[in-house]
């Protein structure tokens, strides 16, 4: 689920820490309900939201961001839910982006060999033959500590920007849940807390510009994740590099598998097909390794797929090379007998 979105750059000032209130602010009220100055207390520690705690003390965690900005022409929004679920090694990433009239929308719940990928308002099967759980939050935080660049979801605050406000604050017993309001020169700003001592859960600014970002947090049992099964079955997402004609007269398809690419796929599942007029004139079973074989014309062909990470799998890094001194016009494609289907392609069911 990585891509470069029309070069969109959001600045939102983050931070890190721990989400605590001080216990001395709390020995009489037990932190409920907040008044003015135990919540600007609260606010005024730069540490006061910190994802990758709450990731660490909580095994089911969802967060949920939205950010709204305004271009010169038009209006953009993007939008994030991340959720783990520890306990099923179960974890969900979805990202809605638009901008005018474009738009992307994907979802994929993954940690198991069976995956669920979710395309707009469709869902579809994938599968991956030795998955790797790992916790989203933090593999996030790698990632985007590799890529500052790239695109990531917008999961901080500095909670000391809004710290020293004159607060407006309401709260419920049943729930244990309470409503901060303010603004500043710049902004109205919605805050939520819950339990005793309260934990900062949700953070809403709605800029005078029209700009807003809106940031919260589940957790325990509020966080419910789960794969569905029968769905129509997705072929794996790997494009064949172009073709390159060497001095010798020979063409040559060549190229390794993206690190990108983050499933691991039995070989037997996969067959390149070269391809003319809709016709297969050659084949090659990527569990082969290697074939040398001839068309119907007499022209060779050879294929060699080298299993680089030597995990048995088709994955990551992994090589592939087709030659021929055929000069006539082909395409070659990848075959998922898995999905029934071409590569990028998706079989309308099961069967």
């Amino acid at each position: 689920m990585r891509a470069v979105l029309l070069g969109i750059l959001l600045i939102i000032p983050c931070s890190s820490g721990c989400l605590e209130v001080p216990i001395e602010s709390c020995e009489d009220t037990g932190c409920f309900p907040f008044n003015n100055d135990i919540l600007n207390e609260l606010l005024s520690n730069p540490e006061s939201l910190d994802v990758l705690l709450l990731a660490s003390e909580n095994s089911r965690l969802r967060v949920k961001s939205s950010t709204t900005y305004q271009t010169e022409t038009q209006l953009g929004e993007i939008h994030w839910n991340v959720a783990k679920d520890d306990e099923q090694n179960l974890r969900s990433i979805a990202m809605r982006f638009s901008l005018g009239t474009n738009s992307i929308d994907t979802e994929v719940i993954e940690g198991t060999e069976t995956t669920n990928i979710r395309l707009g308002n469709v869902w579809y099967e994938g599968r991956d033959a030795v998955p790797d759980y790992k916790d989203p939050f933090y593999e996030i935080v790698e990632q985007a500590m590799e890529d500052p660049d790239g695109f990531w979801p917008s999961f901080g605050f500095d909670t000391t920007s809004i710290s020293g406000l004159e607060w407006t604050i309401t709260h419920d017993i049943e729930s244990l849940e309470q409503v901060a309001s303010a603004q500043n020169d710049t902004h109205s700003i919605i805050l939520v807390l819950k339990g005793v001592p309260p934990e900062l859960i949700g953070v809403e600014l709605y800029g005078n510009d029209d700009s807003a970002f809106v940031l919260s947090i589940e957790k325990g049992d509020d966080v419910e994740l789960s794969l569905q099964p029968d769905l129509p079955r997705a072929a794996i997402e790997f494009n064949i590099d172009d073709p390159v004609q060497l001095s010798d007269g020979t063409t040559i398809w060549a190229g390794y598998v993206p690190l990108e690419f983050t499933s691991e796929v039995d070989t037997t599942e996969l067959i390149f097909q070269v391809i003319e007029s809709e016709s297969t004139i050659v084949e090659f079973n990527l569990a082969d390794l290697t074939s040398n074989q001839s068309d119907v014309r007499g022209d060779w062909w050879n294929f060699v797929y080298w299993d680089y990470s030597g995990d048995g799998y088709f994955s990551a890094s992994d090589y592939y090379e087709i030659r021929t001194n055929s000069t006539s016009s082909v395409s070659v494609k990848i075959y998922d007998t898995w999905a029934d289907t071409w590569a990028g392609e998706i079989t309308p069911s099961n069967g």
